[in-house]
């Protein structure tokens, strides 16, 4: 047994497909600790616990409610799969629901976690991209709204599909 943290190492980072459901539009991405791999049917059982507790979606130009567009993590971590859901709101908030946490006996059946956790370091790089997206995106004056959230949308940690590392 060690005393302290043990020491960090990166972990594969998978980019999903959109979700587009009940008004929300979520991205989606999945991190695999080592000796964990991707399982779809897992995913959209977060996905759908997910939409499940997300408030009702309201609409991108609402300044007085969220704006319906968020991102899902979905972790493969080593003790369970944990997800971590955040969302916009009031043009520059990002809000979360409570975090969501499968036990590997019966990883699509997502309960409440930790209420005061809000992510692990590999989580964390997915919401600092996150963050900055939407900075550089739908806090500018270039375009559109509408052509900042197509960029908004497209802009991903890595292509879907492919691995990656954070």
């Amino acid at each position: 047994m060690t005393n302290g943290p043990q020491q960090f190492s990166p972990r594969a980072v998978m980019s999903l497909p959109m979700a587009r459901r009940d008004g929300w539009h979520l991205k989606r991405y999945a991190i695999l600790a080592d000796g964990r791999v991707f399982d779809e049917e897992i995913a959209l059982a977060a996905l759908d616990a997910a939409i499940a507790r997300l408030p009702s979606a309201r609409h991108l130009t609402d300044q007085t409610g969220n704006h319906g567009i968020g991102f899902q993590i979905i972790h493969f971590a080593q003790v369970a799969v944990v997800s971590p859901v955040f969302f916009w709101q009031w043009g520059s908030v990002l809000a979360s629901i409570a975090q969501m946490r499968a036990p590997w006996d019966n990883p699509t059946a997502f309960e409440d976690g930790v209420k005061d956790v809000v992510g692990c370091v590999w989580e964390m790089d997915i919401v600092s991209f996150e963050v900055n997206a939407w900075k550089t995106t739908m806090l500018s004056d270039v375009g559109t709204m509408n052509d900042r959230l197509k960029t908004y949308f497209d802009l991903r940690m890595q292509s879907a599909g492919s691995q990656n590392t954070c």
